[in-house]
């Protein structure tokens, strides 16, 4: 099955940091793409193609295609002891991001983001029933997808365990947890869990966490959308990390 992503500045960053991924261009008639879309594509060889507007019309869903879209494939899985090898790199923010169940492809996407933001070693995602790599997840990246290591495994608790062995504090993002972010202690390496979305924090994997941490919420509403929580607390985590 095809899996596209478009616009012209997701699909230069994708031909410059995944080019092993690409398949195919599709350029509209009539449409000069820029040239760090199409050097790059010619370097690799793929199939250049122009086609009508209303073909990537089609593609995109009625998304902001501009003329462009390329076709995707192949995606590769870091391996978790390499993550874990980044997180102990010299200068890098010591920070693995974990998530639980995290189903909306736009939401693993958008948190991708913020990792490759605050600078995080990576994102350890579940095999089953949790969003993985795809052209949905690399158009809501924006580029991150492709700038972001992410491990997949096949047990998230033994995962977490394993972490915790090699040194690893493990800090859950809860909202039923009575001790507020600012108000918990985050020694370095660490590992953000993050829930899905439906459901948070599965009992067995929030049981391998050393701490659990919520976000106070003021207003009307109980809780953020995942990647949005993520945002605040690895900022925040960046932030002490900086001021050590």
């Amino acid at each position: 099955m095809s899996e596209w992503i478009y616009g012209r500045r997701t699909v230069a960053e994708h031909l410059a940091e995944a080019p092993t991924t690409g398949r195919r261009l599709l350029v509209a008639r009539g449409v000069q793409a820029p040239a760090d879309i199409l050097s790059p594509a010619a370097a690799l060889g793929l199939p250049i193609e122009e086609v009508d507007r209303p073909r990537l019309d089609r593609l995109s869903g009625g998304g902001n295609h501009q003329g462009v879209a390329l076709e995707v494939g192949g995606w590769s899985y870091a391996d978790p002891e390499d993550l874990v090898a980044r997180a102990r790199e010299p200068g890098r923010l010591p920070l693995l991001l974990a998530l639980d169940s995290v189903q909306d492809p736009r939401n693993l996407g958008a948190i991708l983001r913020v990792a490759d933001g605050a600078g995080a070693a990576g994102v350890i995602v579940p095999k089953d029933r949790a969003a993985g790599l795809s052209a949905a997840a690399a158009r809501s990246a924006a580029g991150a997808l492709a700038t972001v290591s992410v491990a997949q495994v096949v047990n998230l608790s033994r995962t977490l365990r394993e972490l915790r062995a090699e040194g690893f504090w493990v800090l859950g993002a809860a909202g039923e947890a009575p001790a507020p972010l600012y108000d918990t202690a985050t020694p370095f390496p660490c590992v953000l869990v993050l829930g899905g979305e439906h459901k948070g924090l599965r009992p067995n994997v929030a049981a391998q966490c050393d701490a659990l941490a919520s976000l106070p919420m003021a207003g009307a509403v109980s809780s953020l959308n995942v990647s949005v929580a993520a945002g605040v607390f690895c900022y925040e985590l960046l932030r002490r990390f900086r001021a050590r």
